[in-house]
């Protein structure tokens, strides 16, 4: 999936982004790549060609910078992944059977690193409160999208159903990215197949 699609200019920018923007891109691209912890101030401001002073105007800290990028980044995942699973031409009750298939393309990315706030919460050891913060609103988001997509397929009990595939996507999140891509769709619809013919 690519959340983010730039028209470079000479000097690395993208047309349309604005610093802010643009230093945000490039760090959040490599905190997923190579992890937080294993991402300086140099590395970012290097790659994104600015200045240290001009980073720490728009962001106080590289603290500040990871929320930010854990912000804006879990919010665009779950926006694309509810936009994709409504695409799907379907009678609700099928699309809710069918809300894993659109993540195989993504799991099979060349760019695939897990889920970044799981990723970011290993890493940071929960020690901070604003991530934890963003953790909450995006299983919160993640959840009310499956319940939603219950309640109108007509299940009584969505928030069960809900509870029962988020487990299973963070399962599959997981798994893709330590085991590889193949077979996880599968497996997905194989448990989503039982807790529906039981809901």
């Amino acid at each position: 999936m690519h959340l983010i699609v730039r028209a470079v200019t000479k000097l690395g920018r993208a047309k349309s982004e604005t610093l802010h923007d643009h230093i945000l891109n490039v760090a959040s691209d490599l905190f997923y790549k190579y992890g937080i912890n294993n991402v300086g101030i140099s590395r970012i401001i290097a790659e994104a060609g600015v200045a240290k002073m001009t980073l720490y105007g728009h962001f106080g800290s590289k603290d500040d910078l990871v929320v930010n990028y854990l912000e804006t980044r879990s919010r665009a995942w779950v926006s694309w992944y509810r936009s994709e699973v409504y695409k799907i031409d379907l009678l609700p009750a099928q699309r809710l059977q069918n809300s894993f298939e659109v993540l195989d393309t993504w799991f099979r990315s060349k760019n695939y690193r897990g889920c970044l706030i799981a990723n970011a919460v290993i890493e940071l050891a929960n020690n901070d409160e604003r991530v934890l913060r963003v953790k909450k609103e995006y299983y919160s988001n993640i959840r009310t999208m499956y319940r939603d997509l219950a309640r109108e397929a007509g299940y009584k009990n969505y928030i069960f159903i809900s509870e029962q595939f988020f487990l299973i996507l963070r399962e599959a999140m997981m798994s893709a990215h330590l085991d590889g891509p193949n077979g996880v769709v599968e497996g997905c619809h194989e448990y989503v197949h039982f807790i529906l013919k039981n809901a």
